[in-house]
């Protein structure tokens, strides 16, 4: 599904062009993120890698949540958290869970290929009724960002509502308005055209506006960390059954999680078996009932 993002400097989250990957593609204070780290953590993490490729906006909410989780590790970190026992108790235990993962996924690799076209139909055919594609919506903006001097945030503000009550005027050509007074460089040249967006892709602030809106209706500015929107709903799709192409890349990925989960259980069953582990039953009783 094609869509553009919904830009927001939340945090003071701004994203630039990387022109080299050791540039910053994000800050937020002293914390930063270059785009080699991100292609290092889509190496390492293939959900990672789905989660930027699945949406345009996917990539910008995986480096605002990797900037956060930063900014926090560093401030815990500042404060000696990571010196208190039970941290580094717990710390230690998702280190070696890791480790183990990372093992499992070396001795019980799914095969390259995985699944192939028969078993792919196979698995649509026999679910098809549970395979839909969500609701989906067709979505253009006007936006006004918000100024970095306070003293200007109440003209834009104004500014805002002015653009929305022009856009609602009968006859208004949305798209002509957003060429001339968009802020968003991604929609303006489209006429302020975002693309098509499910629920959970849409921005929190903006989500419950843009699903009381109905086809061609517009809406009151948004207000945003970043600006205001001013949110066009141009089509509406229910939830209905996704074709064996549209579900492919999903379903792609649910079949080879299913194989490794079974490939990993039947490496743990075989080392079990020919090592089987010898249980105190008297030493676990006693243990148990140490820890009522």
């Amino acid at each position: 599904m094609k869509s553009s993002v919904l830009r927001t400097c939340a945090w003071a989250v701004c994203f630039a062009p990387a022109a080299a990957t050791a540039q910053n593609v994000a800050t937020l204070g002293d914390v930063k993120v270059t785009a080699e780290e991100v292609k290092q953590l889509a190496r390492l993490q293939p959900q990672v890698k789905q989660q930027i490729l699945g949406s345009e906006k996917g990539l910008e909410s995986l480096v605002q949540e990797e900037l956060v989780r930063r900014a926090l590790f560093e401030e815990a970190s500042t404060q000696g958290w990571d010196k208190r026992p039970e941290v580094a108790g717990a710390a230690e235990i998702a280190r070696e869970r890791v480790i183990l993962s990372a093992y499992l996924d070396s001795v019980a690799p799914v095969p390259q290929g995985y699944p192939d076209e028969t078993a792919l139909k196979a698995f649509y055919d026999a679910n098809k009724a549970q395979i839909t594609l969500p609701p989906r919506y067709h979505l253009a903006q006007i936006y006004v960002a918000r100024p970095a001097a306070a003293g200007d945030v109440d003209a834009a503000a104004k500014r805002a509502a002015d653009l929305a009550r022009r856009a609602r005027e009968g006859g208004v050509d949305f798209a002509a308005l957003a060429k001339a007074e968009s802020a968003d460089p991604a929609s303006r040249d489209k006429g302020g055209d975002l693309g098509w967006y499910t629920e959970a892709s849409i921005l929190p602030e903006l989500r419950a506006t843009v699903q009381s809106l109905k086809p061609g209706e517009t809406s009151g500015p948004i207000a945003t960390a970043a600006g205001w929107h001013v949110m066009r709903l141009l089509e509406a799709r229910p939830q209905e059954p996704a074709t064996l192409e549209e579900a492919r890349g999903a379903l792609v990925q649910r079949l080879r999680a299913n194989k490794a989960a079974e490939l990993k259980r039947g490496y743990i069953d075989g080392l079990l078996k020919k090592t089987p582990p010898k249980m105190d039953s008297g030493a676990l009783s006693a243990l148990r009932d140490s820890l009522k």
